[in-house]
């Protein structure tokens, strides 16, 4: 028999995209535009599941949700929402909803939501889900405490205009970070534009980002908006701040003070109102010391900091994460593919992650495409993937980068006690300016 879900979106495009995707999966949809139809028909019939936008026209989505949870006690509701707050969460959540996603959304991941909401028969309330550790926000996935409090920050700041840097290690999701901040915030409906700083040439860099008149060089045969222009009223997120040239931190840096810049080749000064996000697996401390990044530009790009934990500190999401990659990549191949066995779970949470999520989500999906079994063990992750045995210690606590940068102030501190903390004789026993002594003590947040 078919499970009945009642899709109510006032956003006629979203509304048969959803309706189209729901139908394929095999689900019978009754779509509806408005708040005030939506409650008619949910008081004259009986569903399995249902999709309520939160901001409808006539009468709003809590008010719906009330109403289906009183006629469909075991019914599964799913709010979804591109006015995503903490508030309008736990008030989603206290009314019975099941869970919660932030428009724009994957289709895949709402078809995966409700694939596991549905196959555990009757729907959890908000505090029953909760118990069970696994959440969403935006398309992040997690069940521990550090990334719960990466998410919260990320609520709290999205909410405002500052210039956030996200730092962590290469594979940790700081795109996702990127992207879960500009959809939060009040830009949403403008767009987001990113720039793999690393990925473009130095030369070509300037023109990318700020644009350029026809003829401003060889090759230049039309003028182009760099992606400052394109991202006027939303987000620009630069992947690997730390890549920058010289020329183009300095432009940077006007950007970020004046609003303000100039096309290559072009007198005519631009005004922009851009909301800049970076990231870098990076320590920017260390590269202001060994000058390759301005100091001026690190204080400003650095105005609110949100740190990624590796994904060996944080093992509570591996299981999660990998359930996550086994539905997404089993779908498109048509696999009955039912979950991890044990051992495969022991073997997975042994293993260190270098690669953080991006190397999970690869060994996951080779496993998926190669497997012949309805579950993973450990040896459809062996071959070429994760050939680790679980006893492997999980490594150092720190990196490299961290480890020197940590000595480096220990052995500052001793210097300064052992000369009675006069800065001029520290410098002459470290063989430094006072001026170079003085970042040192600053970046390392010992000033």
């Amino acid at each position: 028999m078919q499970q009945r879900i009642l899709l109510v979106e006032d956003e006629p495009i979203l509304r048969v995209t959803l309706t189209n995707d729901l139908t394929e999966e095999g689900y019978q949809v009754i779509a509806i535009s408005d708040g005030a139809e939506a409650l008619r028909v949910i008081q004259e019939q009986t569903f399995d599941a249902s999709l309520l936008d939160l901001r409808l026209p006539k009468v709003d989505g809590l008010t719906l949700l009330q109403s289906f949870k009183a006629s469909n006690p075991s019914g599964i509701a799913v709010m979804m929402t591109a006015y995503g707050t903490i508030q309008s969460a736990v008030a989603a959540m206290k009314a019975g909803a099941t869970d919660y996603l932030v428009k724009p959304f994957p289709t895949d991941d709402l078809l995966v939501l409700l694939r596991g909401l549905l196959s555990q028969g009757p729907g959890k309330t908000g505090e029953e889900a909760g118990r069970s550790g696994v959440q969403k926000f935006g398309e992040l996935i997690y069940a521990s405490e550090k990334m719960g409090r990466v998410c919260n920050l990320i609520a709290t700041v999205a909410r405002s205009d500052a210039t956030i840097l996200i730092l962590g290690e290469t594979g940790t999701g700081k795109e996702l970070v990127a992207r879960a901040v500009h959809y939060q915030s009040e830009r949403r409906n403008f767009p987001l534009i990113t720039v793999a700083c690393a990925a473009i040439p130095e030369p070509l860099l300037e023109a990318e980002l700020f644009g350029h008149e026809k003829g401003a060089f060889t090759g230049a045969i039309r003028e182009r908006k760099g992606r400052f222009e394109l991202a006027h009223r939303g987000s620009l997120f630069l992947d690997e701040v730390a890549d920058l040239g010289p020329a183009v931190q300095a432009k940077l840096l006007r950007v970020l003070q004046e609003k303000e810049f100039e096309r290559i080749g072009s007198a005519r000064t631009i005004k922009v109102d851009v909301r800049l996000i970076s990231a870098t697996r990076k320590r920017l401390e260390d590269e202001v010391l060994a000058g390759r990044v301005r100091e001026d530009l690190f204080y400003r790009l650095k105005v609110i900091t949100i740190t990624l934990p590796p994904l060996r500190e944080r093992t509570e999401d591996i299981l999660p994460l990998a359930e996550h990659f086994i539905e997404k990549y089993r779908r498109p191949l048509g696999k009955e593919i039912r979950g991890l066995s044990p051992e495969a779970c022991r073997w997975l949470l042994a293993y260190h992650w270098p690669g953080n999520v991006r190397e999970l989500e690869a060994a996951v999906q080779q496993a998926v495409t190669l497997t012949k079994k309805d579950v993973l063990t450990p040896e459809d992750f062996s071959p070429d993937g994760v050939a680790m045995p679980p006893g492997q210690p999980s490594g150092p606590a720190l990196s490299l980068s961290d480890a020197i940068r940590e000595a480096e102030r220990r052995y500052l501190q001793e210097v300064l006690r052992s000369v009675g903390g006069q800065r001029k004789r520290a410098a002459e026993v470290l063989g430094i300016s006072r001026k170079t002594l003085w970042k040192k003590l600053k970046l390392l947040a010992l000033e």
